[in-house]
């Protein structure tokens, strides 16, 4: 089945005090993470001379100046400097109303107006401006409102006054899984087997693809290397049939200014080399996703533009390109801030559009736009209370009825996993808990078929230290307990799918 997917500024002097204040709580916030590298341990407090509700990050070794500083989330980088207070600093615009600030950076690491990735370095630490030492300083706003900082989705409140009360250790290992946090699941059967396989990218200089495939009860390989040279960083990979074989291939988006998309096709026991299918699709931000929406067995793609005119551009295949540069099958569907994704929702054969609003309790929608085949139909409400806040919410069919159903992952210290599955016009239960120990903070949670018996499984890429691959069958009505299917696979830093 097919799954898918301020003005500032005085700045900041003097000495440490006491806490602060919470503001009213935004409404769906990105999963922010540390503002420097992973693994590193860093210290931070705040202090009475402090704009808004910032806090100051120096590393609890001592060693600040020259560390990088990384985007806590996706979004647009703008460059700015004042020399009488911020210094060299970097604001972030995440979309919805949320942006952060970095300031007295010693350099630059991208250009102004560039977009980049979760993890991506954006400066290095140093003490430009009205800076008595390197460190970072470091904000969350909400339209132009400080907000007490929420890394991983914890609070640092109440807030110390001095260094070394309190201490945050970063796991932001890199750039999120395609090209943010929007991935809510693609086909990943290599061989054509029926059973999904997993596959990591690694980026960086060397832009390798590795496979391990499922025997059904494992995945074997470790250092198969299918493709030496696909997917550069910033780029959004997924996979997909795109030329109708039963064997997925993988794709990615260039985004920025070129917009192209190239494609990779599978033969079963390697990746081909790489052919531009489209040269002008899912510019600058735009989400783009993988499914079939017109029924013919080959994936196509889509594009989101996510912003406030929220369109939905469609290019199909024909098996060697992607046809269709401005054809716009929806015109408002998944604004800013809420999570588009593609999925068979009701069994017809063709992929529909979803998007989880991803607001509080109150706010927790999933709304459904069908596909005709043409076009995507009036969006209609499916659920009203379904992967709430920062939750990661992935598409799949775990019942093996042929309808994808939704599936939310908490991805916290509670690391419950719920779902609801498709009626084929709704989505049916809130608080039915599929498993209730399955993702925890910082690793990476996806959706196959893993033993091919037609039943999406829930997959996790432990990441960190372990870079393991944990897998929890489907019954069709519960996950069963996590099981080690691979021992070192997706390191820190790589796209796993």
């Amino acid at each position: 089945m097919r799954r898918v997917l301020a003005s500032l500024l005085t700045l900041a002097a003097g000495v440490l005090i006491g806490a602060v204040a919470t503001p009213s709580p935004a409404l769906a916030a990105p999963n922010f993470k540390a503002p420097f590298p992973c693994g590193q341990r860093w210290t931070y407090g705040h202090h009475s001379a402090e704009v808004r509700l910032a806090l100051d990050f120096v590393r609890a070794d001592g060693t600040t100046a020259g560390t990088p500083q990384l985007a806590s989330a996706a979004g647009v980088a703008r460059r700015y400097s004042q020399p009488s207070g911020a210094g060299n600093y970097i604001v972030i615009d995440h979309g919805g109303g949320w942006t952060t600030y970095y300031f007295h950076l010693s350099d630059y690491s991208v250009p102004d107006g560039a977009y980049v990735q979760q993890g991506q370095q954006i400066g290095t630490t140093g003490s430009t401006g009205n800076s008595s030492g390197a460190h970072i300083h470091y904000e969350q706003l909400y339209n132009g409102v400080g907000q007490t900082i929420v890394i991983n989705g914890m609070s640092l409140a109440p807030y110390p006054g001095q260094y070394h009360q309190k201490y945050l250790v970063s796991d932001n290992c890199g750039p999120s899984p395609s090209g943010g946090k929007y991935l809510a699941g693609s086909p990943t059967d290599f061989t054509g087997d029926g059973r999904d396989d997993i596959v990591t990218f690694t980026h960086g200089t060397l832009n390798d693809v590795y496979v391990a495939t499922s025997t059904g009860t494992t995945f074997t390989g470790t250092s198969v290397k299918w493709n030496d040279f696909f997917g550069l960083n910033g780029e959004t990979l997924l996979t997909g049939d795109f030329n109708g074989d039963n064997k997925d291939d993988i794709i990615t988006f260039t985004h920025g200014t070129l917009a192209d998309v190239y494609v990779a096709l599978s033969t079963g026991t390697t990746f081909t080399s790489s052919q531009k299918w489209h040269d002008w699709f899912a510019p600058h931000h735009e989400v783009a996703a993988v499914g079939d929406v017109n029924g013919d067995g080959r994936d196509d793609i889509i594009t989101f533009t996510h912003d406030t005119n929220a369109d939905v551009y469609v290019a199909l295949s024909t098996g060697t390109s992607f046809t269709g540069t401005a054809v716009k099958w929806h015109d408002y569907f998944s604004i800013t801030g809420e999570h588009p994704a593609l999925g068979d929702v009701n069994g017809d054969g063709k992929d529909d559009i979803i998007t989880f609003t991803q607001g509080p309790t109150t706010a927790a929608d999933v709304i459904i736009a069908l596909s005709t085949g043409t076009t995507f139909s009036t969006p209609q409400k499916w659920h009203d209370l379904f992967a709430v806040g920062t939750e990661q919410p992935r598409v799949g069919d775990i019942n093996g009825d042929g309808k994808d159903d939704i599936v939310t992952f908490t991805c916290n210290t509670n690391a419950d996993v719920y779902a609801a599955t498709s009626t084929g016009t709704t989505f049916t239960g809130t608080t039915i808990k599929w498993n209730d120990h399955f993702c925890l903070t910082g690793e990476f949670p996806y959706l196959a078929d893993a033993n091919g018996d037609n039943k999406d499984d829930i997959i996790v890429f432990t990441k960190n230290t372990t870079n393991d691959v944990y897998v929890g069958l489907s019954t069709g009505t519960t996950f069963q307990p996590g099981q080690k299917w691979h021992d070192y696979f997706g390191l820190n830093g790589e796209t796993t799918l």
